[in-house]
């Protein structure tokens, strides 16, 4: 990484990881807001990206599906999936016989798929956040998004930096040519090495040696699939980030591609397996 693309890094980090612990530790509904948008701004860019290849998504329909979708999964009791799932596909069809676009299956497809995968996982990052809500102090899900993110950024920065002095054989060269085994498997490493710490210092509670290898193996790969999923699609469209959205760091996609995998699973793996 060059000394220029450092510097322009450097403001959002120094500002947005402090403010970023800090709302997921000490706010519930100002977290929520915050990625709510966050997804908003994910689909848009996955929209956007869709349209070099001749898509035409129905970006406005896709966004008031995301919106309900996260609704009813944060402020009701996620019974109305179905409804909302079977409704977004039937105006999708009927509204395409209005827009006289080209590739009408892409359209619809592409609408549905990127509003349904993006709304649900942001759906079940921001529930990781408020598991044991109970105000300032009191926020055990706080503590759980932060060790996801611990998770994900210990492997993130161990693969790349392994990855860089000692990579030699490619995973995917058609998708990411430059992620190595080599660093693969050390950021893996690093996520196990980081979660036996966090549980090991008392930061979860109810959580033993056999929940942070499972939470670092979720991580650590499912972290990484997140970042090769993303890869794919900006490899196939032909464009290097998701956006400009963040100097250095490209686009919301960009920042959050690791998390949209890892922090469902590891919701679900805490709800049903830890029982949190």
């Amino acid at each position: 990484m060059s000394l220029k693309n450092v510097i322009k890094r450097a403001p959002v980090t120094i500002i947005g990881i402090p403010s970023l612990i800090a709302f997921t530790l000490y706010t519930h509904d100002v977290f929520m807001v915050f990625f709510t948008i966050a997804g908003l701004l994910i689909l848009g860019e996955a929209y956007r990206m869709a349209r070099p290849n001749g898509t035409e998504p129905n970006v406005w329909l896709g966004f008031a599906s995301y919106l309900a979708i996260v609704a009813d999964q944060l402020l009701g009791d996620g019974s109305y999936l179905g409804p909302i799932i079977i409704s977004t596909v039937l105006l999708l069809l009927t509204l395409e016989m209005f827009r006289k676009k080209p590739h009408v299956l892409e359209n619809v497809a592409t609408t549905f798929f990127a509003a349904v995968f993006v709304a649900m996982a942001m759906s079940y990052f921001i529930l990781l956040q408020q598991l044991g809500y109970e105000g300032v102090g009191g926020n055990i899900g706080g503590y759980a998004v932060l060790t996801v993110f611990i998770g994900v950024w210990t492997c993130d920065s161990l693969a790349y930096f392994v990855g860089s002095a000692i990579g030699k054989h490619k995973i995917f060269p058609r998708v990411s040519p430059n992620k190595s085994w080599e660093g693969s498997i050390s950021g893996l490493i690093g996520s196990f090495i980081a979660l036996v710490l966090i549980v090991r210092s008392g930061w979860l509670p109810g959580l033993d040696y056999v929940d942070a290898l499972m939470l670092g193996l979720i991580t650590g790969v499912a972290g990484q699939i997140g970042d090769f999923a993303e890869s794919l699609v900006k490899r196939d469209v032909g464009v290097k980030d998701s956006s400009n959205l963040l100097p250095g760091h490209g686009g919301a996609w960009d920042r959050l591609d690791s998390i949209l995998f890892a922090a469902p699973l590891s919701y679900l793996y805490l709800v049903l397996v830890v029982g949190l």
